[in-house]
């Protein structure tokens, strides 16, 4: 049988493989950060975070993704993999094209969850990038959660860890991917923000975002440069973010469902995408007699809904998280990844709009040697 071509995400590979629980579900009721050693020497694919909250309410909170603050994989002082739960839930789209696992429940009483997929290689399975966890000296995952922070005011939680490891034989993976948080800050409107970036190994993401609950993408970004040698070499020069999410070319719709239990008044409801959102609601009850599901401004649709009368909801719209991979190549050929090595300086210069506010991150997905 002919192998499997490669596909985001998944592969059929000739290697025996298997999963392992990294950490069985547990408790995480208690804001706090969660330190689990990695012992197990054998090269991982991608690694799992699975996080769930009760909602003790039915009046949403945010998107369940922000129950996670922070996930770090370190070697000592050596950062592999540094994002908060929404950045890695957007680097997850920008790798496959989907959203990782989520169920956005907002009823009172139900779970709500949240799946957050640190990759290593450029799809599962992928034999000639992985983390070798023998390459290192003392590898330590660290999850931070809040419970409270999404869904509907949950009042328990628990998560889980995973992980993908290659079985025996063992591939001798070349390198794997590191992911990281560049930079946060608090914008200005109208202002540029001038960035020197690494120019130590190459980047197969890079990716500007910023997730308000009330600001489309398109308001967030003025205009969006990408430069070297003090602009010598010009990847992208000033496109804004509505065009920039009209033009690119791999760009893929986000798709989600909701649920969540009416008021008889309008309810705002959270989700991944910001950019030209539509979502159809129904009712979940034969009781149902009036509904209105309102096009969002940005990440969240007004439900107005029956008093106490269950519903759903499918949203489809663009740029997950308010974000975008400026990397215009083949995710799956590496020697198509841009080289910073081949530059004395590279920079962004990012420009919000005149109606923007709130918080800009730079996330940065790079190629390193084990």
């Amino acid at each position: 049988m002919k192998e499997q071509e490669p596909i985001p995400g998944i592969r059929v590979n000739k290697m025996p493989n298997r999963i392992s629980t990294i950490l069985a579900s547990e408790d995480a009721d208690t804001a706090a950060t969660k330190t689990i050693e990695i012992n197990d020497n054998t090269p991982i694919s991608r690694i799992t975070l699975r996080f769930k909250g009760t909602n003790n309410g039915s009046t949403p909170t945010a998107h369940p993704a922000k129950m996670v603050t922070k996930i770090e994989l370190v070697d000592g002082s050596d950062v592999l993999y540094s994002l908060s739960g929404i950045e890695a839930q957007a680097l997850n789209f920008q790798e496959t094209g989907e959203l990782p696992f989520n169920v956005c429940e907002y009823e009172n009483d139900i779970e709500c969850c949240a799946t957050y997929n640190l990759s290593f290689g450029r799809y599962l399975w992928d034999p000639e990038l992985a983390l070798n966890p023998s390459s290192f000296k003392n590898l330590q995952l660290k999850i931070s959660h809040d419970k409270a922070l999404g869904g509907s005011a949950p009042n328990a939680g628990t998560m889980a860890v995973f992980g993908y490891l290659f079985d025996d034989p063992q591939p001798a993976p070349s390198g794997f991917l590191m992911s990281k948080e560049l930079k946060a800050y608090s914008l200005t409107a109208s202002a540029h923000e001038y960035t020197d970036l690494p120019t130590d190994y190459p980047y197969r993401i890079l990716m500007p975002m910023s997730y308000e609950s009330t600001y489309a993408f398109n308001t967030q970004f003025e205009g969006l440069s990408w430069y070297a040698n003090n602009k010598a070499k010009v990847f992208l020069d000033n496109v804004s973010g509505a065009e920039l999410a009209k033009i690119l070319p791999h760009l893929d719709k986000v798709e989600e469902d909701f649920a969540g239990l009416g008021t008889g008044s309008a309810v705002s409801y959270y989700q991944a995408s910001t950019y030209e959102g539509y979502g159809v609601a129904v009712g979940r009850s034969a009781a149902q007699t009036a509904m209105i599901c309102a096009q969002p401004s940005g990440p969240r649709i007004q439900i107005t809904n029956d008093a106490s009368e269950s519903f759903t909801c499918h949203e489809n719209g663009y740029m997950p998280f308010g974000s975008v991979n400026l990397c215009m190549h083949d995710l799956q050929d590496i020697k198509s990844w841009f080289d910073p090595t081949k530059y004395g300086s590279v920079m962004t210069d990012i420009e919000a709009g005149s109606g923007a506010s709130g918080t800009i991150y730079q996330v940065l997905q790079q190629l390193r040697g084990q």
